[in-house]
């Protein structure tokens, strides 16, 4: 009998490149800093965000800032 497989939910769901970014991002990083520091062009960090922000449910709306709940998803985690 198989066993049912977990729901994968959250930080969970990132690939370790997202959650180099998202730490990155905590650390206070711009995208641009971000795409040096890893020798990636500014618009594969930005790709790897968008993934990230969806992954993490954080859909877009004008009064809130994804990045910082982003970055405080990966601090209370």
């Amino acid at each position: 009998m198989r066993r049912p497989r977990r729901r994968r939910e959250g930080l969970d769901t990132l690939s370790e490149r997202e959650r180099e970014i998202l730490a990155l991002m905590a650390e206070g990083l711009s995208n641009v800093a971000v795409s040096e520091r890893l020798h990636l062009a500014e618009r594969t960090v930005e790709a790897h965000i968008r993934s990230i922000f969806l992954k993490l449910g954080l859909p877009a709306l004008p009064d809130v800032n994804r990045r910082v709940l982003a970055v405080l998803t990966l601090l209370r985690s």
